[in-house]
């Protein structure tokens, strides 16, 4: 085998395992919290060796922070326009804000990352390893809905506040359903700040055909 091939394998070996431990660290975080968290017990969950997080992980925050860096990755489907939709429409505001919610804020990998937030507050090592990416995935998610969405107040960033409002709620709403025994009360909760925000956030007009 070249020198090439191998070192592709190898690459691709690599990958994978971190994929694996990084799933891994989401299921954890999500079913025992991050002072829980352990190399332990991720080990448990990825049935890897311990030496095999550690090569590509030497701490508990660097594999947390990179395990948020996945998840924000992912996280701004709900406000990218719909494919397939005419001119790249974007969503509905109400779909869009139950869509963040159901597949991505309510999901075992959107309750990690409440989790990862949260422990910030109380870990300076895992904060400064995070804090410059998620100043810039919060511009980002802002930037993104400014594109496709306007707010009917009159600042020019009114829909970028509206959305802050939003995920500040969902996020919040993990916390709050430990305390609720009826998984329907939160899902009406969910519905009736949608419609209520679909008075405040409205999809803005196509710049193209405007």
């Amino acid at each position: 085998m070249a020198a090439t091939d191998r070192s592709t394998t190898q690459d691709g070996r690599s990958r994978a395992m971190k994929a694996k431990v990084i799933r891994a660290a989401i299921t954890c975080l999500d079913k025992l919290g991050y002072a829980e968290t352990s190399f332990a017990k991720i080990q448990a969950r990825a049935g890897v060796s311990r030496g095999a997080i550690t090569h590509h992980f030497p701490t508990k925050q660097a594999l947390v922070a990179a395990t948020a860096m996945e998840l924000l990755s992912n996280a701004l489907g709900p406000v990218e326009r719909r494919l397939g939709a005419p001119a790249g429409e974007p969503a509905p505001v109400h779909e869009l804000i139950m869509k963040a919610w159901g597949k991505v804020v309510n999901s075992p990998g959107g309750r990690a990352m409440v989790e990862i937030l949260v422990a910030c507050r109380t870990d300076p090592d895992l904060y400064d390893l995070l804090k410059d990416q998620l100043h810039d995935w919060d511009r980002q998610s802002r930037a993104a809905i400014a594109t496709s969405y306007a707010g009917t107040g009159p600042e020019p960033d009114d829909a970028e506040l509206l959305w802050s409002m939003t995920r500040n709620f969902l996020r919040g709403l993990v916390l709050h359903d430990k305390f609720v025994s009826d998984p329907e009360y939160i899902a009406r909760m969910v519905d009736r700040f949608a419609r209520m925000m679909e008075t405040q956030l409205i999809v803005a007009p196509d710049k193209e055909t405007t």
